[in-house]
């Protein structure tokens, strides 16, 4: 079963970030999150690309996506013929999850090549389109599947982790970066020295210092709580575009 998942899932690169994917109901269907691809929807010069295990590559275009507001989802087909051995996950449509349901999920979490497999629990619910999972969700892990292990059906994608302190953080981090933009906006004006120290020079170093620590305080953040977003959300989109484009999307 492990390896079966393994080969469902998929890494999946936008520009300069990555989260995880899967095959979908046809092998040329691919599924994330939205937040793992929408950098591509404001630069037209970043091609959207699948990885397997295997390193092999896929090029992707996108069919649809859901505002991570909302359902937080995105929809791609593969440019690429994607090799008849990948393994195709198939939904099971339930209008919320029951809790205790033992799972599985996977992805690559911090960004790193190598693929992951995970034993979860379903613990709770956030609110109606979610369910929280008692299990180890990082970075990276984004756009991944969840399974329910007694039917290998697929139920959701793994879309938020939780740990404490993330709005403080958030806002150390926004502050961090006015820092270093207002010190770049006054670079070549000159500088006060007191004391032999250039406070220009000290002002960005202090913020940059702070950048770096935030993003090493939240890549290793984990409480051992993440989230997954109902897959039949997707499952009624996929409907729409089956319908309209055929089989081969």
């Amino acid at each position: 079963m492990y390896n079966k998942l393994a080969n469902a899932t998929l890494k999946i690169v936008c520009g300069n970030s990555s989260g995880s994917g899967f095959h979908f109901c046809d092998k040329q269907i691919i599924v994330t999150n939205f937040h793992v691809i929408k950098e591509a929807l404001y630069d037209n010069s970043i091609i959207l690309r699948a990885y397997t295990e295997n390193h092999e590559e896929y090029k992707l275009k996108l069919l649809y996506y859901s505002d991570e507001m909302n359902y937080d989802f995105a929809i791609l087909h593969s440019i690429d013929s994607v090799s008849e051995e990948r393994c195709v996950l198939r939904p099971k449509l339930q209008d919320r999850v029951p809790r205790g349901t033992d799972i599985i999920f996977s992805g690559y979490p911090h960004g790193i090549d190598h693929l992951l497999v995970h034993n979860a629990i379903v613990s709770g619910y956030p609110n109606e389109k979610a369910f929280y999972i008692d299990g180890s969700v990082n970075g990276g892990n984004s756009g991944g599947p969840i399974i329910d292990i007694s039917d290998f059906s697929v139920i959701g994608i793994v879309t938020q982790r939780r740990f404490l302190g993330s709005s403080e953080l958030n806002s150390i981090s926004a502050e961090s970066n006015k820092l270093i933009e207002h010190c770049k906006s006054i670079a070549g004006r000159g500088s006060v020295s007191i004391m032999g120290i250039d406070f220009n020079s000290l002002t960005n170093m202090i913020g940059r210092s702070f950048a770096v620590s935030n993003a090493i305080i939240e890549a290793n953040a984990n409480s051992g709580i993440g989230i997954g977003f109902n897959i039949k959300y997707v499952a009624e989109k996929y409907k729409d575009i089956y319908r309209i484009l055929g089989s081969s999307a």
